[in-house]
């Protein structure tokens, strides 16, 4: 699996960050209420599906060929997405967020997924994107900021392996 993220990722931009939830309608005002368990992040037409597991222990991630998942709203709500790449990458498209190296802590490996306590990203253009699966409400997304909150958070008796996976050439 790690070999099919690479070589998705490989001189690929993110073009997207998205959410998923659902929207409810309350006197005639449309109000999103993200799934915080599901980020996803489209890379060339794909999509690499982040989602808290484990009660918020670990990291799934999968490559999948669109932003779905599948949860239980009431009738009168509707699911949906929001794109939040505005917020989370600090570089327009046009300067590019390809990424450069992938930092794995503890990684499991498996056919189609891959499982890992959190996952750090860097870009070529030097941004950090930290994917912590430990908040309360699904996965915080953030910088080193994010990293540090985690590993305060961490049991003093865990033991972290770092894998990394270097995307650029």
């Amino acid at each position: 699996m790690t070999n099919n993220l690479k070589k998705l990722v490989k001189n690929n931009d993110i073009e997207d960050v998205y959410l998923t939830g659902f929207v409810d309608i309350e006197d005639s005002i449309a109000q999103f209420y993200p799934d915080l368990r599901f980020i996803y992040f489209e890379i060339n037409s794909k999509f690499i599906e982040f989602e808290s597991i484990n009660q918020y222990s670990k990291l799934r991630i999968k490559i999948v060929n669109a932003v779905n998942h599948t949860f239980e709203i009431d009738e009168d709500m509707m699911k949906g997405k929001s794109s939040v790449s505005e917020i989370i990458l600090t570089q327009d498209g046009a300067i590019g967020n390809c990424i450069n190296i992938i930092k794995f802590y503890n990684l499991e490996e498996k056919e189609e997924e891959l499982i890992c306590d959190a996952i750090e990203i860097k870009l070529k253009n030097e941004q950090i994107i930290f994917l912590d699966p430990t908040f309360y409400f699904g996965i915080n997304i953030g910088g080193n900021e994010q990293k540090e909150i985690w590993k305060l958070n961490l049991d003093t008796n865990v033991e972290i392996n770092e894998t990394y996976i270097k995307v650029s050439d």
